[in-house]
């Protein structure tokens, strides 16, 4: 089973994400600051991250930054989902080390479809 962490501080979203994705056989984990994010992401169990940029605390960027300069999570395919639709933030969080940029609102099924696609090409790479 693919196993997914959500770092997000917006509660709703937080829910609609855990439930959207759990509905379509992902197991998702939720953690509603950065700092709880890289806590919880330290545990190496996580295929993909979720990523909201704007938080409260560590924001998006430094945690994007503090998974990829770990080795444990180095590897784990980072999704930025962020209501910022603008170039510099796109371009900052790839140079973080994100691997995909969806801007809210987004489409669940592209968002599951997309965490599969970024677990598989993982697998394979490790493989």
């Amino acid at each position: 089973m693919c196993r997914v962490l959500c770092i997000e501080d917006d509660a709703e979203t937080r829910i609609l994400i855990k439930k959207g994705l759990g509905k379509a056989g992902l197991q998702v984990d939720a953690a509603w600051s950065g700092e709880k994010g890289v806590e919880a992401a330290m545990s190496g169990i996580f295929d993909c991250v979720l990523i909201d940029l704007m938080m409260p605390g560590m924001d998006g960027f430094q945690v994007i930054q503090a998974l990829k300069t770990q080795g444990l999570t180095s590897k784990t395919p980072v999704v930025v989902l962020t209501a910022r639709d603008d170039q510099e933030s796109r371009h900052r969080a790839m140079a973080a080390g994100a691997n995909e940029y969806m801007v809210k609102p987004f489409d669940l099924e592209e968002l599951t479809n997309l965490i599969r696609s970024l677990v598989a090409d993982k697998a394979s790479d490790s493989g």
